[in-house]
């Protein structure tokens, strides 16, 4: 796919400068809360987590390919991510992270999205509603089975970010509702779980780090396992995300640059501390609606992610833990795609059984990539038979 009437690299840096700046802050703002929900899946600090949000959106805006797209931990690869570092530790995840980063630099080299035209839209549909299924059950235990206190908190955040998000446009709701419930509870102290319960909260800036002490054949395997599914689950966000930004903003841009991009991105955070990124689509959209044209803004967000990891430390380790889940499901909710009755109505034997499939298949192996490939294949097999019977 061509760019049509693509502005030069230097003029994407260009005009309305104080409104990408207040947009890049209002997205970071918005990163704040999910990026640090992302890090208690995959049980890493959380001070990796906004670095590494803050990371991808510093070297995208110099980078990136698709203007006013955002990039940073998503949900899928970090439900993936999430066993790798529990069975194996954490440098096993920059090191699949550097294998996922290098798969994405061969994807978009090799035109990767002539390939992903090709998923049928049923089974991404699959993929997005198992994804939302998956990250819902991993906040369950958050929620429920901890004390009466925790119930109450959980109402009081849902209902700031439902009168939030219809009354107050500027700052993000789950933003809203974390400094309000952080607020109330480190006034009265309720019976609940907080941040610093679960993590030693510890802000530090990137830094070079080659995982030298767990290289060997054996490591290598799990990550290039690993790395492969985190680079699937990543192009197919990406491409996700690349597409709903052209469609809003009216104009086509080339989605393997922005999967190559990815790629180095991906391959630099994972030397520096950092874990696997892809294209977010909500952000991506809230982000365009605050105004940001050029790579400013993203520049902009990146910086005051990383500032925020200096200054956040002694504040994040109060924030209670079920607000964070809380705000993980709003985001699960909003994952599920919103045309899945009207696609199945259309064809419901042949879309209903490939989706359940598909979704199945994820659910069972808490594998993404596995339910998209077989969903896929299952599909074009369907297709042969039928014309098979055909002839």
């Amino acid at each position: 796919m061509t760019d049509k009437n693509r502005p030069s690299y230097l003029d994407e840096w260009k005009g309305q400068y104080s409104q990408n700046v207040l947009a890049g802050i209002l997205l970071a703002l918005a990163l704040l809360p999910v990026a640090i929900a992302f890090s208690f899946i995959v049980h890493i600090n959380p001070a990796i987590g906004l670095m590494t949000c803050g990371l991808m959106m510093f070297m995208m805006s110099f980078i990136g390919h698709r203007l006013a797209m955002v990039s940073g931990p998503s949900s899928g690869i970090s439900i993936v991510a999430a066993p790798l570092v529990i069975q194996h530790g954490i440098s096993y995840l920059f090191l699949a992270t550097l294998v996922m980063g290098l798969i994405l630099i061969i994807f978009g080299l090799c035109h990767i999205d002539k390939v992903l035209t090709r998923i049928p839209n049923t089974v991404v549909m699959g993929f997005m509603n198992a994804l939302g299924l998956l990250l819902l059950t991993t906040q369950i235990k958050y929620i429920f089975g901890i004390s009466p206190a925790t119930y109450i908190v959980a109402i009081l955040a849902c209902l700031i970010i439902i009168i939030a998000s219809k009354t107050i446009r500027l700052i993000p709701a789950p933003l809203i509702a974390i400094i309000i419930v952080t607020f109330l509870t480190w006034l009265i102290h309720p019976n609940i779980q907080y941040v610093y319960d679960l993590a030693n909260i510890t802000m530090t800036l990137p830094h070079i780090h080659i995982p030298y002490d767990i290289v060997s054949w054996s490591s290598m395997k799990i990550a290039l396992v690993y790395g492969a599914t985190m680079a699937v689950i990543s192009v197919i966000q990406t491409n996700l995300t690349t597409q709903m930004m052209n469609d809003l903003t009216q104009q086509d841009s080339n989605k393997d640059r922005e999967v190559l991009s990815q790629g180095i991105a991906n391959t630099v955070m994972s030397l520096l501390g950092g874990y696997g990124s892809s294209g977010l689509v909500g952000q991506s959209k809230f982000f365009y609606r605050m105004g940001a044209t050029s790579r400013v803004a993203t520049l902009s967000t990146g910086i005051f992610l990383l500032l925020c990891v200096i200054v956040l430390g002694p504040i994040v380790g109060h924030i209670p833990m079920v607000v964070l889940a809380v705000v993980l499901v709003s985001v699960s909710l909003n994952t599920f795609d919103r045309r899945t009755v009207s696609h199945i109505k259309e064809a419901p034997f042949k879309r209903g059984s490939l989706m359940l499939i598909t979704m199945a298949l994820i659910l069972i192996t808490n594998n993404l990539a596995i339910g998209v490939i077989v969903g896929t294949l299952i599909y074009y097999i369907g297709r042969w038979i039928v014309r098979l019977k055909e002839r």
